[in-house]
């Protein structure tokens, strides 16, 4: 019940079906390293959030972490979102006037949970705790790494803080590879789960995160016919996939843009992702046509490591909001 400490439940929620968990092999185990087996978790298909928002006697309260949009599937929820917590450029679709709001442009969204509960809660964070929250921090900053450029003084100052506060021994480096090899450890992954691994969903268009290059998923089988297939169970023509490779801490990154030969956002969109500043700093390195005739992909390599999916997405998603304002 709100505001009643007495008659409140918390549950964290993976917003993800459990069928999916599988494929976030770096997360999976992280958490069991830190012996959370997935019993424990909460899964999205496992929670009837309509039923809890209807009943009565129930107020239901929801905080997003990590992101500050609903799909389409799921604005019935947002009279029933009190916060937000996300590292993201501001969706000015999505402002939640009368929330308890915090965006921060950190390394990581985990700095920002880290935060507010070292500046609330410090005698609750103990090894564990803080073990947890520094892992995710160091991927997404790249273990801080100067290269990469993502992490902000904040990040740095939060690890520092949990690092004291948990008594952490582990040196950071070891954390950070461990992490990065079960990340990239693809050996049960199909071609398809590739897609739904890593995935962002801006102004309907898929944004597919890959643990390694695009260039080096294009050289599995039946790469064009999952892509295919998953464009169409998406209800779109065009797919955005980001490569990313980190070995020794050398970070490499492509892009590629995938789309049926009807889509005309394709042009749109490559024209903006090859001329935005800062500048990606894209190269063509091969345009494939399939063999069908039917659909088309372009590959850049990306000089520019700085730049993120956290700083793409806002550019895919604004020029396809332009697009159909037009028609």
């Amino acid at each position: 019940m709100k505001n009643s400490l007495t008659n409140l439940a918390v549950i964290p929620v993976m917003n993800i079906p459990e069928r999916e968990y599988r494929v976030k092999t770096e997360v999976v185990f992280f958490l069991k390293q830190h012996n959370i087996p997935a019993r424990l978790l909460t899964f999205r298909d496992q929670i009837d959030l309509k039923a809890l928002k209807e009943k009565d006697g129930i107020d239901l309260e929801i905080v997003l972490v990590d992101h500050h949009h609903l799909t389409e599937e799921d604005t019935y929820l947002a009279d029933s979102v009190v916060k937000v917590i996300d590292h993201r450029p501001q969706d000015a679709n999505w402002p939640w006037p009368g929330r308890m709001v915090r965006l921060e442009s950190v390394g990581s969204c985990a700095t920002l949970v880290a935060r507010n509960l070292i500046d609330k809660y410090p005698e609750a964070i103990d090894t564990q705790l803080s073990s947890l929250l520094r892992g995710p921090i160091l991927i997404d900053t790249s273990n801080f790494s100067k290269e990469a450029d993502r992490a902000t003084s904040v990040d740095v100052e939060v690890v520092r803080d949990l690092e004291r506060l948990g008594q952490l021994d582990l040196d950071k480096k070891k954390v950070f590879d461990e992490i990065v090899q079960a990340k990239s450890d693809i050996s049960e992954l199909t071609v398809d789960d590739f897609l739904i691994r890593d995935l962002k969903v801006t102004a309907g268009i898929p944004i597919v995160g890959l643990p390694i290059l695009i260039g080096k998923y294009l050289e599995m089988p039946d790469v064009f016919d999952a892509m295919k297939n998953f464009a169409k169970s998406q209800n779109t023509t065009l797919l955005v996939l980001i490569g990313l490779e980190i070995r020794s801490e050398q970070i490499h990154r492509d892009i590629a843009i995938f789309s049926f030969s009807t889509d005309p956002l394709r042009d749109e969109i490559v024209q903006v992702l090859t001329t935005t500043k800062p500048s990606l700093e894209l190269t063509l390195v091969k345009e494939i046509n399939h063999e069908d005739g039917n659909c088309n992909l372009l590959l850049y390599s990306q000089g520019n490591l700085r730049l993120t999916r956290k700083q793409i997405l806002p550019l895919i998603r604004d020029t396809v909001t332009a697009a159909r304002s037009r028609c």
